[in-house]
């Protein structure tokens, strides 16, 4: 008898270690997560008061304001706690159109498809006349029209005369291409938020060169072809948010645009017409992110935080639904089911739904260094340590498939147990690939543990992200629904386990720092 029992003791000895090191799962608080998040969701009322009614959210519009102002009245109405609008830093004026008029009045009379550009000031009365088209793509091409292009309205570009393919506008990642980002064993190319910053502003830099010139040569009205296909027009703005540093600048689509640059070609006379009013609004240049929380109850673990978040602000020829209410709903539904059946987290769920970030994540990267430390000198403040993760949805309306590593293979035991419940939603994939051009990348740059789900694309790329078709129509109900599940899972977990979740070795200071 006594060999059996120390037989039996030396069994558990063995596997007591791979007992431990399984991730619990609560499958009765998940089951709860789902009937909620399934059967009574709010996430399209939400969707439409952050699109229809405060649509579209441009950073510091009054627009952006009230949505923030909705958002974290609601959220307090859900009963989510410490819910306000927290400054991050100075952004600059806010813009809005007041109306506008684009048409072609000769040789037939044509309403343009088009859409001011962000931060364009207003035209000096209504502009009429011939277009002159030209080709300027960076300072080489200056002299070309150096003194010809006072008062006119200029068409800058060649049109494009091909189509973009016979491919599905709207498709969902294939089992084949899911398998292959699960099977990469690197990150990919050594990419931070230090390369996408200098990348970014060279662009600028290229830009504003350009926007200098014809604003100098005393342009009249700049006119750009839309990038996308079937009238869609992709119409985003400068970046520089004072009117004097601008000229009126509209994205005409590129059927329009193309007809016009023909006939010039042709020598056919075409006359075009618009009349833009903007505003600019400098009442308050201080930017605002949206933040709300369900405090945590243990008294060991509740000054830790679990974050999630998305960014409120959007572009302004659509109403921002794909980029990015949808993230924002996704977020506010997560914390909203959480509170709805009663959790009560070990840690502090914070939401954040951040501004700026279509200008380069200043909400996000903000709140960063305010609560964080600074990316450029690696000054960490307290708050570092307490934060177990932050999870970001910021790729349009698809469903969440899986999660991006960010190389941080850590982790990968822990999703693996948290998806497994939603693997029959098509939920199961983990990469440890980098992702990249969202807000997650602000807390990745100073080493925190930040994640970018994988969604499906549906029609984010081809036709809505930036357009005047992202609004509430091109939302998927039964999309936002499953990814609010595995969210609120997610951040349930993140909150109740006895550990933060494991972090990779902070990063090396940025290009330029002085390493002390």
């Amino acid at each position: 008898m006594k060999k059996q029992i120390s037989a039996l003791l030396l069994l558990l000895f063995v596997f007591a270690p791979a007992a431990r090191a399984q991730e619990p799962v609560d499958n009765q608080i998940i089951a709860r997560i789902k009937t909620e998040g399934f059967q009574n969701s709010q996430a399209m009322e939400t969707l439409s008061y952050l699109t229809d009614v405060y649509g579209p959210r441009l950073t510091n519009s009054p627009n952006l304001k009230a949505a923030g102002e909705w958002a974290r009245d609601q959220m307090k109405k859900w009963g989510l706690e410490n819910a306000g609008l927290e400054p991050w830093g100075l952004f600059g004026k806010g813009w809005s159109v007041k109306k506008y008029s684009a048409e072609m009045t000769e040789p037939q009379y044509v309403n343009l498809i088009s859409y001011p550009k962000a931060w364009t000031p207003s035209t000096k009365g209504l502009v009429s006349g011939k277009p002159i088209l030209v080709d300027v793509k960076s300072k080489d091409d200056f002299e070309k029209y150096r003194g010809k292009l006072r008062g006119m309205i200029v068409m800058n570009g060649k049109p494009q005369t091909t189509r973009g393919g016979f491919a599905p506008d709207a498709t969902r990642v294939s089992d084949a291409e899911l398998a292959t980002r699960a099977q990469s064993i690197s990150p990919g190319e050594p990419r931070s938020y230090w390369d996408e910053e200098r990348e970014w502003e060279q662009i600028l830099a290229r830009q504003r060169e350009i926007i200098r010139f014809f604003r100098d040569e005393g342009v009249a009205v700049l006119i750009e072809p839309s990038a996308r296909d079937h009238a869609v027009v992709r119409a985003q703005g400068f970046y520089d948010f004072n009117a004097e540093d601008n000229l009126p600048a509209f994205v005409l689509a590129r059927e329009h645009y193309g007809r016009i640059a023909r006939m010039l070609e042709k020598n056919i006379a075409v006359k075009l017409e618009f009349d833009l009013q903007t505003v600019f609004h400098s009442e308050d240049t201080t930017g605002y992110n949206v933040i709300a929380e369900i405090p945590g109850t243990d008294p060991r673990l509740k000054d830790e935080v679990v974050m999630i978040g998305g960014h409120l602000d959007s572009w302004h020829a659509g109403t921002g639904a794909t980029d990015n209410a949808a993230g924002c709903v996704v977020m506010m539904e997560a914390a909203r089911i959480l509170k709805a059946i009663g959790v009560r987290p070990r840690r502090t769920i914070r939401i954040a739904l951040w501004s700026g970030e279509e200008q380069d994540y200043f909400g996000s990267m903000g709140y960063v260094k305010k609560h964080f430390g600074d990316p450029r000198t690696m000054q960490l403040k307290p708050a570092h340590a307490k934060l177990a993760a932050y999870f970001n949805l910021d790729n349009g309306t698809g469903r969440i498939r899986g999660v991006n590593l960010q190389g941080n293979e850590s982790a990968r035991p822990v999703f693996e147990a948290w998806l497994k419940p939603f693997n029959y939603l098509g939920a199961q994939t983990l990469t440890t690939q980098n992702s990249g051009g969202t807000d997650h990348m602000s807390f990745d740059s100073v080493g925190l543990p930040g994640f970018q789900f994988i969604q499906d694309p549906i029609d984010y790329s081809t036709r809505t992200h930036h357009t005047n078709v992202d609004t509430y129509e091109y939302v998927i109900e039964d999309d936002l629904k499953i990814s609010s599940a595995i969210v609120a899972a997610f951040v349930y977990h993140a909150a109740m386990r006895d550990e933060m979740l494991p972090r990779k070795p902070l990063p090396k200071l940025p290009p330029g720092s002085a390493d002390k």
